[in-house]
């Protein structure tokens, strides 16, 4: 019985070998070697580097060439945070009241979520610059009627809007599974008690989507804390530096001004934040959730 049991378990561990393996060499030697890297000269090309001690992050404390791509991530983590959530909440909701074609509206809602960022950045930046920009100009209105992406005052907030259009229907299908998992009971119980469809929906589908409300909300700033692609595509952090992310600067950090080492360093700055934020949002969320259960 005891060999039988340690071949079974023998077996099961072959079998997650490989993840095992994958999650080491892709996650784990990664941001180790960044921890290590953070803390010297390599200038990401040569062999050759020296360790430098907390340079870097001495150098990094007083520059204030990071300080307004941080101050965009910021804006547009908190931005991201709150309309795909609000977007992921109402398309959910929605499609949950529909009795026909429900799944085909989900299917086509989450077709985004999908594509390729890159893509998806290069097809907006061509919208933004001619059919928008036309449209403008034939209407009259002089906000769209130049390219929203090369101006300093709204490239920003385009990408967030682009990056919600993109990943609404991700969060939409999560609260989805929060709404299916509600007790129609209770519904029956608030139609007894006269409740109307806004306090319903207060008191009895918010407080219990709360898993998933925490689930997105942490998400929804993790991805945009992380936020490359999209924006390289859309406005590759211009104009000036006006939509640039840290993301961004890291990379040109590492890569064109051979940076590496001062770039590795931002980089675990930038893991250090969202670890930060992320454990502040689930202290807040679970202690939300467990006063609900309460």
């Amino acid at each position: 019985m005891k060999s039988h049991k340690f071949k079974s378990t023998y077996s099961e561990f072959f079998l997650v070998l490989p993840s095992i393996v994958f999650y080491l060499v892709f996650v784990v030697y990664p941001l180790l070697g960044g921890i290590y890297y953070s803390f010297t000269d390599w200038n990401g090309v040569n062999a050759a580097f020296h360790l430098v001690g907390l340079k870097n992050y001495f150098t990094l404390s007083g520059d204030k060439y990071v300080a307004e791509p941080l101050k965009n991530t910021f804006i547009y983590a908190f931005l991201s945070m709150i309309l795909l959530n609000v977007l992921g909440l109402v398309l959910a909701v929605g499609l949950d009241r529909i009795s026909k074609g429900k799944n085909l509206f989900r299917a086509l809602l989450f077709v985004p979520a999908v594509l390729s960022s890159l893509v998806v950045g290069y097809i907006f930046s061509f919208i933004f610059s001619e059919p928008i920009a036309d449209l403008g100009k034939s209407l009259g209105i002089d906000v769209i009627a130049n390219n929203l992406l090369g101006s300093k005052q709204y490239s920003l907030y385009m990408g967030v809007l682009v990056g919600a259009w993109k990943m609404a229907g991700w969060y939409m299908v999560i609260y989805i599974a929060g709404l299916q998992n509600i007790d129609q009971s209770l519904y029956e119980a608030a139609d007894i008690d006269g409740s109307t469809g806004w306090k319903k929906f207060r008191y009895v589908t918010f407080p219990l989507i709360a898993p998933a409300f925490t689930i997105n909300m942490i998400l929804s700033v993790e991805r945009a804390f992380k936020e490359y692609d999209l924006m390289f595509a859309l406005t590759g952090g211009g104009p000036g530096r006006s939509s640039e992310l840290i993301s961004l600067t890291i990379y040109g950090e590492s890569f064109t001004n051979k940076r590496a080492g001062y770039g590795s360093a931002l980089g675990v700055v930038l893991f250090l934040i969202i670890v930060a934020i992320t454990l502040f949002q689930m202290f807040i969320l679970r202690r939300r959730e467990n006063d609900i259960n309460y």
